[in-house]
């Protein structure tokens, strides 16, 4: 068993030196997320630690994350005169960019017979894990598949999003905002963030825009879907 104490303090120790060490290298691969990710997992295993019991020692820490997602608000309200003029537009790409994801993930899962759960767990990976776990156990799908890949599409998202999207061309930072927002959640977000504040802002507006279309749309999409193939 684990003490509280020490699980979050070595926690929030750990990020804030991989935190650190990005800052000075400034490289997508130490990203703290990331990093904290890896080795947590390794010492985990090398200790043989039992993972719910790490878990249950970082409560504190789980709780407050939650809250910390309403922080991404402030770039929005900082940036609001900046988003107004072009909220249907962020609307219009957050929902493309919902529905191609959703398309995407159930004619990958047709494509290798996965099953009806395994589909339905992939359907609602772009948006915060609360709102993906809510979406999945409404289509009777896996909430712990679903998680696990909200985290590593976020993570993936946080460490090679930016690069892959000057590779595309892509320049302004209120569409990279929009393209993190709406694909990575709160970890492309916080990228978004560290980037450029109208990035920030723009990822925040697209996050929360998303978060309602997913809720709303991926569910009567799927329905839809399956529809079409039964």
């Amino acid at each position: 068993m684990i003490n509280m104490l020490l699980g979050c303090s070595v926690t929030l120790v750990l990020f804030f030196v991989m935190r650190r060490l990005n800052q000075r290298w400034r490289s997508p691969l130490l990203n703290p997320v990331l990093l904290c990710i890896v080795i947590i997992s390794a010492c985990l295993l090398i200790s043989d630690v039992d993972y719910l019991d790490y878990r249950n020692a970082t409560t504190p820490i789980s709780f407050f994350l939650e809250i910390a997602v309403v922080a991404l608000a402030l770039p929005l309200y900082q940036q609001l005169h900046a988003i107004r003029p072009y909220l249907v537009l962020i609307c219009a790409c957050s929902f493309v960019g919902i529905s191609s994801a959703t398309l995407l993930a159930f004619l990958l899962c047709q494509l290798f017979s996965a099953s009806t759960a395994l589909s339905a767990s992939l359907m609602a990976l772009s948006v915060t894990t609360p709102i993906a776990l809510i979406v999945t156990d409404s289509l009777n799908g896996l909430p712990g598949v679903a998680a696990i890949m909200v985290i590593l599409i976020g993570v993936l998202g946080g460490v090679f999003g930016l690069s892959l999207l000057s590779l595309a061309g892509v320049t302004q930072p209120q569409a990279k905002g929009i393209a993190l927002g709406v694909a990575c959640h709160a970890i492309g977000t916080a990228a978004a963030m560290e980037h450029h504040p109208a990035a920030g802002a723009f990822a925040s507006a697209a996050m929360i825009i998303s978060a309602v279309i997913t809720a709303s749309w991926v569910p009567v999409l799927f329905t839809l879907l399956q529809g079409i193939i039964s």
